[in-house]
């Protein structure tokens, strides 16, 4: 390639000597290969980390009572009686690259109209395990996700928010609960580049419309 550079850097400036043609057709065609590599490397890494989460559901209860249970309170009474409120929800992530990433802090955040957001840390549904017949199921925590290229991955998610996560939901003094995770620093261009991924799992408007579908389903 630089041998055809530099002819046609010869013919250009027919002035240069042929040391000097070669030297500069061996610079140029050096930019453009280190361009080709760079652009290359760009494109391998575009693409769009998918999320998409359907049934969502909360359960607000009691406290644990002395049998390690966690009794279910209705939702008209919990912002009087409950002291937590669990959800579940599934989760499908697509990575649109041709290469590995992941997420890892991975939590869920109840974002209230009024005060700090309040974070939840999941739980793997799909681990659930008995150490003892009689003991309550146990579930491994969610910290990294891994995504293989120009793949699916299917999570069941569960976590819970304390007395403050039921007055929130309870009182309709929430804005919406996002699922948020730490992208890994991948160095583009020579820079760095890290950010946190955010997306909403379900807001008001959304549980309203949930709500009167369900209605219209049941008369």
């Amino acid at each position: 390639m630089s041998e055809m550079v530099a002819t046609v850097v010869r013919d250009v400036s027919p002035g240069l000597s042929g040391a000097e043609a070669a030297l500069y057709g061996a610079i140029i065609a050096g930019a453009f290969t280190l361009l080709g590599v760079v652009i290359e490397r760009v494109l391998r890494l575009t693409g769009f980390l998918r999320f998409e989460t359907s049934e969502w559901e909360t359960r607000f209860t009691a406290a644990r009572n002395d049998w390690g249970e966690f009794e279910e309170i209705r939702p008209e009474e919990a912002a009087t009686s409950a002291q937590r409120v669990e959800f579940t929800f599934d989760v499908d992530l697509f990575n649109g690259k041709e290469v590995p990433t992941g997420l890892r802090d991975i939590k869920v955040e109840l974002v209230r109209k009024e005060g700090e957001s309040l974070t939840s840390r999941t739980k793997d549904r799909q681990t659930g395990r008995r150490e003892h017949p009689h003991q309550a199921m146990r579930y491994s925590k969610v910290d990294v996700i891994n995504l293989a290229p120009r793949q699916f991955l299917r999570m069941e998610l569960q976590g819970e928010f304390d007395r403050a996560g039921v007055l929130a939901l309870a009182s309709q003094m929430w804005r919406r609960i996002e699922f948020v995770g730490e992208r890994p620093k991948r160095p583009i261009l020579g820079v760095l580049g890290s950010k946190t991924y955010r997306k909403t799992i379900t807001d008001p408007k959304n549980e309203k419309r949930r709500g009167e579908v369900q209605e219209t389903g049941k008369g």
